[in-house]
């Protein structure tokens, strides 16, 4: 046996930190998962002075390259191929003076604080600060960002008969119509995001969005390129791939002087 048979598929790795410098000395992990529950092949081990790693291995099941140095964050790639040679370029974003974010974790569907999209076509303002809807529908007493919801029902996804049957299943034989359309029908979805605020906004981050690593987005905001309004769009019976690599800044309660120029604002990922 040789070739890849015998060695596998090698995956090489390339660190360096927020201004491209080569990192020598980083600790490195490459996995490559057995069919054997929990198994895994590893390649472990420093880069050198060009911030470069390899190692070759072969498995049945998913790759995982992991990079870790003190006073940076840590990078972790899942779900890599294992069917091919792979070079893997990581960046290390350095740990400098974490500032301590209020997160939320917000649903419209379950869970608290939620809100029946059955509200559309009206303006849905949030307050960031309060973490809830602006009175009346929360507590939120300012709003720092609002949202305009549209669903078009278009019919069902399946043809007469088959839906007169799925209907006719005693499973279904209590289920509403509201909640029949919410399984089984087609929508066009369409959501709008606003700002209240002069230079209020939202800015996309892709270039600079790093979904390995700890610190998904940049240390700082942009200071550029807010816009007041965005608009995206779905289609539930059209398959649509979900767009991972890429994070937004916030800016909101913007202050500004006589001739528009900024004196304070918050800022949120």
């Amino acid at each position: 046996m040789t070739g890849p048979l015998l060695l596998g598929h090698e995956v090489r790795l390339h660190v360096v930190d927020d201004d491209k410098k080569p990192m020598a000395g980083v600790q490195t992990s490459i996995a490559f998962t057995t069919a054997v529950f929990g198994g895994q092949i590893k390649r472990e081990g420093l880069t050198d002075q060009s911030g470069e790693f390899s190692g070759s291995g072969h498995g049945e099941g998913q790759v995982v390259v992991r990079a870790n140095q003190e006073g940076y964050y840590g990078a972790v790639f899942g779900n890599l191929p294992n069917d091919h040679d792979l070079d893997v370029a990581v960046v290390m974003r350095k740990i400098i003076h974490p500032v301590p974010l209020r997160a939320l974790n917000l649903s419209l569907g379950t869970g608290a604080p939620t809100l029946k999209l059955s509200i559309q076509n009206e303006w849905l303002d949030y307050d960031l600060a309060a973490g809830d809807w602006v009175k009346p529908r929360g507590k939120g007493e300012v709003a720092d960002i609002r949202f305009k919801f549209h669903n078009e029902f278009l019919g069902w996804q399946m043809d007469d008969e088959r839906m007169a049957k799925t209907r006719a299943h005693p499973n279904n034989r209590n289920i509403t119509e509201e909640r029949l359309k919410e399984l089984w029908g087609k929508y066009d979805g369409e959501v709008e995001i606003s700002f209240p605020g002069e230079q209020e906004g939202l800015v996309e981050e892709k270039e600079r969005f790093l979904p390995y690593s700890q610190l998904t987005m940049p240390h700082q905001a942009p200071l550029e390129g807010y816009a007041p309004t965005r608009r995206y769009t779905a289609k539930t019976y059209v398959y649509q791939r979900t767009v991972d690599n890429i994070g937004f800044f916030l800016r909101t309660r913007v202050k500004v002087d006589r001739d528009g120029k900024i004196l304070s604002a918050n800022y949120a990922k």
